[in-house]
C-alpha cells in the first residue's frame, strides 16, 4: 500500500512543521505510555505546544471487519480514532484535536494536538477531588453514551478535566451506534473500565457506586437494568454488605455440611508446614481458623468487613492477627508470611482482579499460595452463562487452572498440585502454589 499522510490543521506552522511523516517522526519526542504488541505513543513537542502520535503497527482483521461494518467506517486504527474524534467534536463534545493522519504499509498513524488540564486520574491521587466533580464527569461519560457514542475505552486515565470543560480520548476502539443508549453489554464494559482504572487509588465503594449510578441514570439505562448493573458490579468487592444487619452471622452458619465438604477439598492440596504463619485473605467468618490451627500454623485473618472479623470470636479458635483491609491490596510487605490462602474469593472478580488479588498474595508469601476458584468447564458454569444471556447479571466469574497457573508463574511460583470437587461437574477447584 502506498504511503500516505494528511494534514488536518489549517494552522501554517503546523503544516510545515508536521508536513510528512518522516518530519514529524523526526522532531524530539518520548514515550507517553508503555508500548503493546500493535500500538504505541509518542510524545511530541513542536511549535511551543505539545502533540501525541500514535502509531498502529497493524490492524487486526477482526478489527478492520468491525470499521468496515460499523459507523463511522473506517480502514484501519487511526482513521477510527480520527473519524471518532470528528463526530465528538462535531457535536460539541470534548476530544484532541486531530492534525494529521497517514498510512505507511500496514501501520497507520494518528496525529493529535495535547488536551487542555489533565486526566482525572491525577486529581484523585493528589485528593483534588469532591462528590460535584465525581459527578460531573459521570454524568458527562453518561450522557455520551446516550448520544450514541460506543466509547468502551472510557476511564479515569481518558478523561481530562480543565476547570468546568471536561474531554475525552483514546478514541480508537470507540464507535457511534444507529440508535441512542447504550445497551447493557456496552455499560457493563464501560464500568467494568472505569473500575478498572481507580484500583490503587483512594475511591471509597461508596463514592464508586455513586458514580455508577449518575453514569447509568445519564445513560437513560432503563431503571431495571440500572439495578441490575449496580448489583452486579463487582469492582469495589461486597465486604459491605456484611456490615449490616446480622448478614455476617447468617454466612458464618450457612451449610456447614457444604463447608466441611470444602475443607476436606482444601486438605488434598495443602502445602504448609507445622510452624509456618498463614494470612487468610478474605477471611470471611473465620471458617478456615480451625484448619489452619489443627495443621499447627499461626493464623493471621483479613477481611474487608470488621463484622466478619468479629465472628471469628464464634469459631472456638483465637487468631494471632486480625486485620480489617483489602486483598487486592494486602497492607503487608513483600514475604511478610510464609503463606496465603484465598479460599472462596477468586469467583467474586472479574478476570483482571482476581489476576491483581493472585499477584498480591504471591507477594506477601515467601512459600506457598493456595486459592480456590471457579472453573469455566462445568455444568454449573454453564448454567450461570445460560442464565446471562438471558438477562440476569454476572455475579459469579471463571478461571481455567491454566489461567490461575499463568497468573502465579508470573510472580515466581509453580503449580504443586490442584484438585476438583466433582470434575467438570461442580465448578471448584483448589490449587497450591510454591515459590521457585
Amino acid at each position: 500500500m502506498p504511503n500516505s499522510w494528511q494534514l488536518l490543521t489549517d494552522d501554517p506552522q503546523e503544516r510545515a512543521v508536521f508536513r510528512d511523516l518522516a518530519a514529524t517522526m523526526s522532531l524530539p519526542n518520548e514515550p507517553a505510555a508503555p508500548p503493546n504488541r500493535l500500538r504505541h505513543v509518542l510524545r511530541v513537542d513542536a511549535c511551543g505546544r505539545r502533540y501525541y502520535l500514535k502509531t498502529f503497527r497493524a490492524t487486526q482483521w477482526k478489527n478492520r471487519l468491525h470499521f468496515r461494518t460499523s459507523a463511522p467506517r473506517a480502514a484501519d486504527d487511526a482513521e477510527r480514532e480520527l473519524r471518532v474524534t470528528e463526530l465528538l467534536r462535531a457535536r460539541g463534545h470534548g476530544a484532541p484535536r486531530p492534525v494529521a493522519y497517514g498510512r505507511d504499509g500496514a501501520a497507520s498513524y494518528y496525529l493529535c494536538a495535547e488536551l487542555a488540564g489533565e486526566p482525572l486520574r491525577d486529581r484523585i491521587e493528589r485528593g483534588d477531588v469532591d462528590a460535584a466533580l465525581l459527578r460531573r464527569v459521570a454524568e458527562r461519560c453518561g450522557r455520551l453514551l446516550a448520544d450514541g457514542f460506543a466509547l468502551v475505552d472510557l476511564s479515569v486515565d481518558h478523561v481530562f478535566v480543565d476547570g468546568d470543560a471536561l474531554a475525552v480520548l483514546d478514541l480508537h476502539n470507540a464507535g457511534v451506534r444507529r440508535r441512542r443508549g447504550a445497551d447493557r453489554k456496552l455499560l457493563r464494559r464501560v464500568l467494568r473500565r472505569f473500575a478498572r482504572s481507580v484500583r490503587g487509588l483512594p475511591v471509597s465503594r461508596a463514592a464508586a457506586m455513586r458514580f455508577a449510578a449518575h453514569l447509568l441514570r445519564a445513560a437513560e439505562a432503563p431503571r431495571p437494568l440500572r439495578r441490575s448493573l449496580i448489583t452486579a458490579a463487582q469492582p469495589f468487592g461486597t465486604a459491605a454488605r456484611y456490615e449490616q444487619g446480622d448478614r455476617s452471622r447468617v454466612y458464618a452458619e450457612r451449610n456447614p455440611q457444604r463447608a466441611a465438604q470444602e475443607r476436606a477439598l482444601l486438605a488434598r492440596v495443602w502445602p504448609g508446614r507445622d510452624g509456618e504463619t498463614v494470612l487468610d485473605a478474605p477471611c470471611g467468618a473465620g471458617r478456615l481458623l480451625p484448619f489452619l490451627q489443627e495443621r499447627g500454623h499461626r493464623a493471621a485473618q483479613l477481611d474487608g468487613a470488621f463484622a466478619m472479623l468479629q465472628q471469628t470470636a464464634n469459631t472456638g479458635a483465637r487468631a494471632g492477627l486480625c486485620v480489617q483491609g483489602d486483598a487486592l491490596q494486602l497492607p503487608f510487605a513483600d514475604d511478610a508470611v510464609d503463606g496465603v490462602v484465598m479460599f472462596r474469593f477468586l469467583h467474586h472478580l472479574p478476570p483482571d482482579a482476581a489476576r491483581q488479588a493472585i499477584a498480591e498474595a504471591c507477594r506477601v508469601a515467601r512459600r506457598f499460595v493456595v486459592v480456590s476458584f471457579f472453573h469455566p468447564c462445568s455444568v454449573h458454569h454453564a448454567r450461570r452463562r445460560l442464565a446471562q444471556l438471558t438477562g440476569a447479571p454476572a455475579t459469579r466469574f471463571a478461571l481455567s487452572l491454566g489461567a490461575v497457573r499463568a497468573a502465579a508463574a508470573r510472580h515466581g511460583f509453580r503449580l504443586e498440585r490442584s484438585a476438583a470437587q466433582l470434575p467438570f461437574a461442580r465448578d471448584l477447584w483448589v490449587a497450591a502454589f510454591v515459590a521457585t
